[in-house]
């Protein structure tokens, strides 16, 4: 087996890779900094002065870079040479200087900051291999890791921490009532119980209306085929609306009853073309030889397909849960007098729409520690989606790419 011969680097080469590794640095700062300030604003006030001395200073380094390399390639090739390959470069160095002694005096520019992203050609251009592709990659995916997961500590702080106190993503003055009072309200555990039931029962009852709508379709010699998928890709793209949904229920009799948040979500087209493009790629020899054994299709579909539809099934069945789970409109549409019915998003959204005073005559207490009791209802809500994401992930990963192969 060859070796690589790892041919040692000249000093000119060294000095270009430490380079380039300080402005891949300073870009990714002054990135970084606008993107706190941006997402985090009313919390971190008191320290803006220090992250504009942070990017300026970001600033400064990349324009005494640029200006030195500038005269350095005018030297050799010519500014004109310089120009041609560095436009988005040399428009970002003109107007720096001007950005930041604007935004310095008046705040409402700090907005044109982002024009550092014109240097983004020139710092990743100097990565000219493979690298460049895994450096933007892992900067997207940190960035939508932040996105998801400091609002979820921000959540976690408020929630635990005593009341009056700006928090951020630590707590302060840790303080658990208003987690204890979510935990023990009555109405919220009913609703968190209407919850469960509504996504179980809307979660399984979609499963096995899909799987069964899915499977004859996935039939090349099915009578119809192609009359029942124009039906379904029409019914898709195209709904009645809400009124049509409302009398439909209203004529059914399932107008404040539970069941109206759980029936209309049994059928989606979009997890039925999943499936049959699953059940599509199962070799056809599995079912002719059970076939011949004397299996009936109800068999075959119960005892053999299914069992290997299990990934595809643990897909479909985690996108319902998020669905029902998640489902404030269904609530809003058809539930009008039973409240005792509402699940755990429209118990929040009807919280979140009293205020403090309302009920400060009757429970002090809860309108001092309303915020947090507001944010440990939120919590309670995506817990239960958290804890179960883990245990489905690799079904997800594999459901989906085997389902998209045919369709």
């Amino acid at each position: 087996m060859a070796t690589k011969i790892k041919v040692p680097l000249t000093k000119e080469e060294k000095r270009d890779h430490m380079l380039r590794r300080i402005l891949l640095f300073c870009l990714l700062g002054s990135l970084c900094v606008l993107f706190v300030e941006l997402i985090d604003r009313a919390y971190t006030v008191e320290y803006h002065r220090a992250f504009d001395i942070l990017y300026i200073v970001f600033a400064v380094v990349m324009l005494i870079e640029a200006v030195f390399r500038i005269f350095r390639h005018s030297a050799k090739e010519g500014f004109l040479d310089y120009l041609k390959f560095d436009k988005a470069e040399f428009l970002w160095l003109v107007t720096c200087p001007v950005v930041l002694a604007c935004a310095s005096l008046i705040p409402e520019m700090a907005g044109w900051r982002w024009l550092v992203a014109l240097k983004m050609p020139n710092v990743f251009g100097r990565y000219n291999d493979e690298k460049v592709f895994e450096i933007i990659v892992e900067i997207s995916a940190v960035i939508l890791i932040l996105i998801f997961v400091l609002p979820f500590f921000n959540l976690v702080a408020v929630a635990i921490s005593r009341p009056g106190q700006t928090v951020n993503l630590l707590p302060k003055d840790i303080d658990f009532w208003g987690v204890k009072y979510a935990i023990t309200d009555k109405d919220f555990l009913a609703s968190f119980k209407n919850s469960i039931f509504i996504t179980a029962v809307g979660t399984v009852g979609s499963v096995v209306v899909v799987a069964l709508a899915a499977y004859p379709l996935s039939k090349p010699h099915m009578p119809l085929k192609r009359t029942m998928m124009m039906f379904f890709m029409i019914v898709m793209y195209f709904s009645g609306g809400m009124a049509p949904m409302i009398v439909l229920m209203n004529q059914l009799h399932l107008m404040d009853t539970i069941w109206a948040m759980i029936i209309p979500g049994w059928v989606s087209v979009y997890n039925m073309l999943l499936m049959k493009g699953f059940f599509e790629s199962l070799p056809p020899e599995l079912e002719e030889a059970a076939k011949m054994d004397g299996a009936s299709n109800m068999y075959v579909f119960c005892k053999i397909v299914l069992p290997l539809a299990k990934p595809m099934v643990a897909t479909i069945a985690f996108f319902q849960v998020v669905g029902y789970w998640n489902n404030y409109g269904s609530a809003l549409l058809y539930i009008s007098s039973r409240k005792d019915l509402y699940p755990v998003p429209n118990f929040i959204r009807n919280f979140m729409g009293m205020s403090p005073q309302s009920v400060s005559g009757l429970n002090p207490t809860l309108a001092t520690y309303w915020n947090n009791v507001e944010k440990s209802y939120l919590l309670f809500s995506i817990i239960p989606i958290m804890c179960l994401y883990p245990f489905v992930f690799r079904f997800i990963k594999g459901g989906l790419a085997t389902g998209a192969v045919k369709g």
